[in-house]
């Protein structure tokens, strides 16, 4: 319910300056109380200056950072071994890019752009809700999210994707905001 809601009035982004590194060091340090049979390596820069709102990339952040965790656990206990979730972040050009990558179950060959539809789930108690928060959320970022096969053998890999200064995707920089009353 808690999901629907949130996805059903995404709030517009409170853009603001913002470190992206501690950002997500936030969001790992909270992962690694959460889940401490998983183990959580991050490659950060000192700072990552940046515009975005904080609250919302903290939640699609988080959102991914879940998914890694519960797709380890669904791996069966003999092949497990340690889980382990990479996560970093790095600019690229006027993008700031975060990769999350995991040696869980992996995702779906098949229809996998699918999973990024609302209600669309892999999980047997899944709502089909987190991965579209977290496109929606880039999306309002400028930005975009991709599924891909973990680099390392089994798992995947997660590409956040935004823009640097926080305008959405063909925006020409600021727009002037109307005066309450002013159409």
């Amino acid at each position: 319910v808690d999901e629907f809601s949130s996805f059903a009035r995404m709030p517009k982004p409170v853009v603001d300056a913002q470190d992206l590194s501690e950002t997500v060091r936030q969001a790992v340090f909270l992962m690694r109380v959460g889940h401490p049979e998983v183990t959580f390596e991050a490659e950060l820069p000192a700072s990552l200056p940046a515009r975005f709102d904080r609250r919302l990339i903290s939640q699609a952040l988080t959102n991914i950072l879940k998914n890694a965790a519960e797709a380890i656990e669904g791996v069966p206990e003999a092949e497990r071994g340690r889980g382990l979730i990479r996560v970093s972040a790095k600019a690229e050009g006027e993008d700031l890019i975060i990769d999350v990558i995991d040696n869980g179950a992996g995702l779906p060959v098949e229809k996998r752009s699918r999973l990024l539809e609302p209600y669309v789930t892999t999980r047997e108690k899944g709502t089909g809700l987190g991965l579209a928060i977290v496109g929606k959320i880039m999306e309002e970022h400028g930005g975009s999210i991709e599924l891909n096969d973990s680099p390392h053998g089994r798992g995947a890999w997660i590409r956040l994707r935004m823009r640097a200064d926080g305008q959405p995707a063909g925006a020409g920089g600021a727009q002037p905001v109307p005066e309450a009353g002013r159409a």
